[in-house]
């Protein structure tokens, strides 16, 4: 028994390891691109966050972030351009395709980019901060602090450094011809192909500067000789390797759809109305899923993190399920294994899978619905059973005698026995006597002896 278990584990171990050496080998020197073409926001952190961690399980040699943004918020850019700086894959941010914009946030989150490049018709500027009530920041505090802000991230990446001031105290917009020659951007193309063309004579290389500090410069390899640099990157054949398309998980879909301010509004008065009128009429589920409601609204506003409400999710989801198992009501344990799959979905995929397993990834979620639908319909069943026993009365017992016909096996006058479904019981009679032989029916019952009638044929 133990050589078999011991077996098959043998046998699951060497596949997961083939499964793993064909997705996490595969990526070895591939490119992952990344679209984002919406508003910067807490579902781009998100995006962002799990496409750096894709590319390096995956063995990624570079990202490129194809970007077209009228901006967003500036705690939202201030993460994006931490992640870039800290990514141990280098980023390449290119505002494309052609008429794309990166304004305002974009401009930040494509000067903390490794490299960066812009499609023809493309413009990045304006870049000055802005109240969320439209209106434009014009106090110096916050001018200089953003200024500051994307002059050092400029001097970083090798940068003009003047450029990046301008576009926040004085709005500058640029297109791709002067960001290219004020030096704003290193390359400009119109398709990826040409993209990645242009990068391969280069390495990215982390150099010392002048003043001592370091500072990420793309490098003809032919000219590394002289520079003192701590990191390095060698893009030599990169247009030849594998690109793959990062696609969003279903936890940022979900996260960019809650993240909509009038999607979060309408859940927060809906879920608080739902609970309000849940503890008027209990027993029906509106306190339930108008809490529910209510958590959600909290992760479309921000207040709650996604993988923070994952984990709250399966809590609440065992929590309410396990009430179910005391109380026998039903809506329990819909609402708790509702809660089980959603925290699931937002959980999915997990960090280090990489976007070359996306099969296993949606088998594994396919696995999980089907999974949560049966256990969902096996709980149905026996809560339905154990609700079912509940309304029945108990079948042992004299209780259940009532109304039952019997064979008097004695006179009873006014007491004697009966035989009751094949048991000998003592019985009393009510009223009239009772011959041996004759039929009766039991009435009611006084601890152990059982009131009875004459139960006369029917005509």
């Amino acid at each position: 028994m133990y050589l078999k278990h011991l077996f098959l584990l043998a046998i699951f171990i060497v596949a997961l390891s083939a499964g793993l050496h064909t997705c996490l080998g595969a990526g070895q020197g591939s490119v992952l691109i990344v679209r984002i073409s919406s508003e910067i926001a807490r579902p781009t952190v998100e995006l962002v966050t799990r496409s750096i961690e894709e590319a390096k399980a995956g063995g990624a040699r570079l990202i490129v972030y194809e970007l077209n943004t009228p901006g967003g918020e500036l705690g939202s850019v201030t993460d994006i351009m931490n992640s870039f700086n800290s990514s141990p894959v280098p980023v390449l941010v290119w505002v494309a395709p052609s008429g794309a914009a990166a304004w305002s946030g974009g401009v930040y989150i494509l000067m903390s980019s490794h490299v960066a490049a812009m499609a023809s018709g493309t413009t990045i500027g304006s870049a000055q901060p802005v109240s969320s009530a439209g209106e434009i920041v014009n106090e110096p505090k916050y001018i200089n602090a953003l200024s500051g802000l994307l002059r050092d991230n400029a001097r970083l990446h090798n940068r003009n450094e003047t450029a990046a001031q301008e576009f926040v105290a004085q709005n500058l917009n640029l297109g791709p011809e002067e960001a290219l020659r004020f030096h704003v951007v290193e390359l400009v193309a119109d398709n990826l192909q040409s993209l990645l063309t242009q990068l391969e004579p280069y390495s990215l290389v982390f150099a010392r500067s002048d003043m001592g500090t370091f500072a990420w410069k793309l490098v003809l390899r032919d000219s590394l000789g002289g520079l003192d640099y701590s990191k390095s990157f060698d893009l030599s054949g990169i247009s030849k390797a594998a690109q793959y398309t990062y696609e969003p998980s279903l936890n940022i879909r979900v996260l960019e759809f809650l993240s909509n301010p009038l999607i979060a509004s309408v859940l927060l008065i809906v879920g608080l109305y739902a609970v309000i009128i849940g503890f008027k009429t209990p027993g029906y589920g509106a306190e339930i899923a108008g809490a529910l409601m209510l958590f959600l609204a909290l992760v479309g506003f921000g207040i709650i993190g996604i993988s923070i409400a994952a984990a709250l999710l399966f809590l609440l989801g065992i929590i309410l399920t396990l009430i179910e198992i005391k109380t026998h009501i039903g809506v329990f344990a819909l609402a708790g294994i509702a809660m089980i799959v959603l925290g699931s979905f937002l959980a999915f995929p997990l960090p280090g899978w990489t976007v070359l397993s996306a099969r296993a990834v949606e088998s594994a979620r396919t696995t999980l619905i089907s999974v949560a639908l049966v256990m969902s319909a096996i709980f149905g069943v026996v809560v339905y059973k154990v609700a079912e026993a509940r309304r029945m009365k108990v079948k042992a017992g004299p209780e259940q005698l009532i109304g039952k016909p019997g064979i008097a096996i004695s006179e009873l006058a006014p007491r004697g026995e009966v035989k009751i479904e094949g048991q000998i019981w003592r019985a009393e009679t009510l009223g009239e006597h009772v011959k041996q032989g004759e039929s009766v029916e039991v009435v009611s019952r006084e601890g152990l002896i059982l009131r009875v009638k004459p139960k006369h044929p029917q005509t």
